[in-house]
């Protein structure tokens, strides 16, 4: 059978560089930049800077055709070295992208299988490994933590502390001129005078490609965390890294299914399966010396907040779990999306001073009950089309009315069916979301210590930690309210 010709207009030409910051991918008129800071990818090797090109130009366009109603796309570089990794990636997380974006997973699929993918060349980059500087055997062993302020790197960090784990701080920033980034810049400068920590900050201005299309498209996310394995692998070289710690919780692995049957998760790229794939990708990139996984991973989306406040009383008030997408937004949250939602939910539920990480107003009233899915109101995030997110925040609410907290929202949720289901069903609801999971996410070397830490803190018998270089004072030191 003949080749399917293929016009001008229905395939898309990415080309893309080596420059002396990082990569820059090209695609119709416009750039956009990967960027270190000079010294760190000076010292890189040749090779893996191509292997890097080769593979991220990949990862962040392979899913502009199927997003924009395209044939094929052509690249100026060589077939990836992890090609597959990206491609299965990408496949597993469209049911999801498909109901967030209200389309069929068939049609979907159909649009991403049948892409042409064009390479300049089929012999792929393959790792470069060098000479491995000697240690000490008496080397403190170091972590890599994508940091985002967000409650899982928090605690990450904090149990990296505790463990007497050297952390650095990586902040991959995506938008340097929004409020998110400004705010998350003050938080980092903040770590780096009482903590003395150390922060690497990586450009990527190529995330902007999965936005291409605008807000009703959500293709490009499945790839995400994949990507961000082989953009760290400079900073690892660099500080000789034996880890890399994503905020990968316990419940990034629940699903449901779609309308046409097709099992949907939400957080894909952050399941188990995902997290161990990564790590496959980074011990194959550096001969087996650097891992991949999660400390967080035993953990659900509530219980994180749990561990962090009480047991990381310091490091938590500095959390900003908020997109901050209102530009004009003063504060680290907006208290105006469904994010907040959840966690204003969380710290009423666990007894926590929401005004002390700096949150503006009660979100129980009127005006804030359509940030509430529990209600059945979805905003343009993925995990606001799942049904798990609308259970778990039941429980929320339900624990928060237990606590004596008021307001609309909650007299709105007492007259509900998901009410009455926590209700009835509520020590076995407690336990799903506050109990230590068993995951093969956790190094093994570090999963009897990490185990304790949660499990202690999970049972109230653990006391604060506190690592400031400059000790906290009197009235810095919180109490939780665990009753």
């Amino acid at each position: 059978m003949a080749m399917e010709k293929i016009r001008k207009d229905e395939l898309i030409i990415v080309g893309s560089e080596i420059t002396e910051e990082g990569i820059v991918i090209k695609t119709g008129k416009k750039e956009y930049k990967i960027s270190y800071p000079r010294d760190m990818w000076k010292r890189f090797s040749a090779a893996n800077k191509e292997l890097l090109l080769d593979n991220l130009t990949f990862m962040k366009t392979m899913h502009l055709p199927a997003a924009m109603g395209k044939k094929s796309i052509v690249y100026e570089t060589a077939l990836p070295f992890f090609e597959t990794f990206a491609y299965k990636s990408t496949m597993l997380d469209i049911p999801s992208t498909a109901t967030i974006d209200n389309q069929k997973t068939t049609d979907y699929m159909k649009s991403f299988f049948n892409t042409k993918f064009v390479f300049s060349s089929y012999d792929a980059v393959l790792p470069d490994f060098g000479k491995k500087a000697k240690t000490s055997s008496k080397k403190k062993p170091a972590a890599l933590i994508l940091f985002t302020a967000g409650k899982e790197s928090l605690l990450t960090l904090g149990m990296c502390l505790e463990l007497g784990i050297r952390p650095i701080l990586i902040y991959i920033d995506e938008d340097p001129e929004s409020s998110e980034s400004k705010h998350k810049e003050l938080i980092l400068e903040e770590l780096k005078q009482d903590y003395g920590l150390e922060v690497i900050k990586i450009r990527n201005e190529a995330a902007k490609l999965r936005f291409i299309c605008g807000d009703d498209v959500n293709w490009g996310a499945g790839v995400q965390f994949l990507s961000y394995t082989l953009m760290v692998l400079p900073v690892a070289q660099q500080y000789d890294a034996d880890y890399v710690f994503f905020g990968n919780e316990y419940g990034c692995d629940l699903y449901q299914y779609d309308k046409e049957g097709f099992r949907s998760l939400f957080w894909s790229d952050q399941s188990q399966e995902a997290t161990k794939l990564m790590n496959i990708v980074s011990q194959t990139m550096t001969k087996g010396n650097l891992e991949v996984g999660s400390l967080v991973g035993p953990l659900q989306e509530i219980a994180v907040t749990k561990v962090l406040h009480e047991r990381y009383p310091g490091l938590a008030k500095l959390q900003m779990s908020c997109f901050c997408d209102d530009q004009k937004t003063e504060t680290r949250w907006c208290a105006d999306c469904s994010k907040c939602a959840t966690m204003y939910t969380h710290f009423k539920a666990l007894g926590i001073d929401e005004t002390r990480v700096g949150f503006p107003k009660d979100m129980f009233t009127k005006e804030s009950k359509e940030h509430f899915v529990v209600f059945g109101n979805t905003e343009n995030y993925s995990y606001d089309g799942s049904d798990i997110l609308s259970e778990d925040q039941a429980l929320g609410l339900y624990m928060a009315m237990k606590r004596g907290a008021k307001g609309e929202v909650l007299e709105e949720f007492s007259k509900t069916k998901a009410y009455k289901y926590v209700d009835d069903n509520f020590k076995k609801r407690f336990a799903e979301q506050f109990t230590a999971y068993e995951t093969i996410t956790l190094p093994y070397d570090l999963r009897a210590k990490v185990m304790d830490i949660i499990e202690s803190t999970l049972e109230g018998t653990a006391l604060p930690r506190y690592f400031r270089l400059k000790q906290p004072s009197e009235s810095e030191v919180v109490e939780i309210d665990n009753n």
